[in-house]
């Protein structure tokens, strides 16, 4: 039986069905605020950067390559350019679900997904990190960096996951091997501040 994130999740949704068939969608009680536990900080220099969106790719020899989403807290987005080097304190990813693929979780990670008020809240704000979805065929797993290598469904292009946080996902990411079909629920990297370095 699952002491975990997954299980909780399955007796918010099953708690939530009823009210699914009654009403056609349902909210079910959001993930818990990040915290300052989920806060780090890196010095890096940004790569590039998607205004649009307000993604920012940051190299950092702390951290590697990573992408980010600046929250509205980040004030000086619009100023800040390609290669200059900047500090930044950012919450990190973290796991909601990591398990096995079954029909059953496919679609609890597509109610997960499909409502934002499911997402943790950002300190401070009244914002939500935005929950995506990793799933495929696992190809490797590393436990000692708890990531899982799968392959996308879609393009065939083998995916790193994430560093999976929580102990009752680094409990399912032991289970898994080479050919199982997996599911995973993250939170997206949110940068809170970007400091140019002087």
């Amino acid at each position: 039986m699952l002491r975990s994130t997954f299980l909780r999740s399955v007796m918010a949704l099953a708690a939530a069905m009823p009210a699914v068939a009654a009403a056609g969608s349902a909210r079910c009680e959001p993930f818990p605020e990040l915290s300052k536990v989920d806060e780090i900080a890196i010095r890096g220099t940004i790569l590039a950067i998607n205004r649009a969106n307000r993604t920012v790719v940051v190299e950092s020899p702390e951290r590697d390559t990573l992408t980010f989403k600046a929250i509205d807290r980040v004030t000086n987005f619009g100023s800040l350019k390609p290669g200059q080097r900047v500090d930044m304190r950012y919450y990190r990813v973290t796991d909601y679900l990591v398990a096995k693929t079954t029909p059953e979780v496919a679609e609890m990670a597509k109610a997960i997904v499909g409502d934002p008020a499911r997402a943790p809240g950002l300190p401070g704000t009244e914002m939500r990190a935005k929950l995506w979805l990793l799933s495929g065929m696992v190809v490797r797993t590393d436990m000692a960096a708890k990531k899982v290598e799968i392959v996308d469904p879609d393009s065939g292009v083998i995916v790193r996951s994430p560093w999976i946080k929580t102990a009752e996902g680094q409990a399912e990411l032991a289970k898994f091997r080479p050919g199982d079909m997996v599911t995973m629920v993250f939170s997206e990297r949110s940068a809170f501040e970007i400091t140019p370095v002087r």
